[in-house]
């Protein structure tokens, strides 16, 4: 099978030429052919700002931040991939993808998850709301602002009501975690005695993992962001879940870890 790269970034912000230039440069550097970017702060998005961004031969759907905040680019290359049906929800953007050489669809919801704690619950509502309307494969993906378990966080500063509801929403919706080779967290808020979270995350159906055993998700290093880039090879030599450790939660989403 053919591999491709996906990108899946909390950039913090599109709106600077020095912070445009640093994506496109990734896009080129690790030959990225589909990409979900949040927080691009971005209220429009024209063809030549994402050829900036992208480079040429990237078509792209866009949910325009409000206010300055938030904001979701999904962007792909005309020649690998086939993208329609998009839909922009409160908290997401969904499209179904098409990967042309292998001819597999599926639905990607790119994320960019709130702060506040009552608007956490609404956000995973979306995401069950979401499932109904995506019965076939899944992928979810992007900056999710929810942990589910404690070892997610370098400190016991937790809110357990909030991490009990991310896994029984995992649990009903029948997702995985692809897992995250090396890294255990891809957010810092950058202080001395630094917080350290996994916000940034990518979930798949069980038919998106068959699809795809040898998948490969790992973390980039960036100076511009306070998130780790995600990338994901949808093809590796080595597969990643042969020897994995899997929890169940519900009905029978895994968690997989190592």
């Amino acid at each position: 099978m053919l591999n491709e790269n996906c990108l899946v970034w909390n950039v913090r912000g599109l709106n600077s030429r020095s912070r445009r230039n640093v994506v496109r440069e990734l896009i080129g550097q690790e030959n990225i052919s589909l990409l979900s970017l949040q927080e691009t702060k971005l209220d429009a998005c024209s063809d030549s700002l994402v050829m900036e961004i992208c480079g040429a031969g990237f078509d792209f759907f866009f949910k325009p931040a409000s206010n300055n905040c938030g904001g979701i680019l999904l962007a792909w290359r005309n020649d690998v991939w086939s993208v329609t049906n998009p839909l922009i929800r409160s908290y997401s953007l969904i499209a179904k993808v098409t990967l042309l050489h292998k001819n597999e669809s599926w639905w990607c919801t790119s994320v960019y998850g709130p702060q506040g704690d009552q608007e956490k619950l609404i956000f995973l509502d979306e995401l069950r709301d979401v499932r109904v309307s995506c019965q076939d494969t899944w992928v979810v993906w992007g900056d999710f602002n929810l942990i589910y378990q404690a070892a997610d966080k370098n400190n016991q500063r937790l809110n357990r009501r909030l991490m009990n509801s991310f896994r029984v929403l995992l649990g009903e919706v029948e997702l995985q975690e692809l897992h995250l080779k090396g890294r255990l967290f891809t957010w810092s808020n950058e202080r001395d005695n630094p917080t350290l979270e996994r916000l940034d995350r990518v979930f798949a159906s069980e038919e998106w993992v068959s699809a795809f055993p040898d998948h490969e998700l790992s973390a980039l290093a960036s100076e511009c962001s306070d998130h780790a880039p995600l990338l994901l090879r949808t093809d590796c030599v080595l597969p990643h879940y042969s020897d994995s450790v899997s929890r169940t939660f519900g009905r029978g989403a895994m968690i997989t870890s190592r």
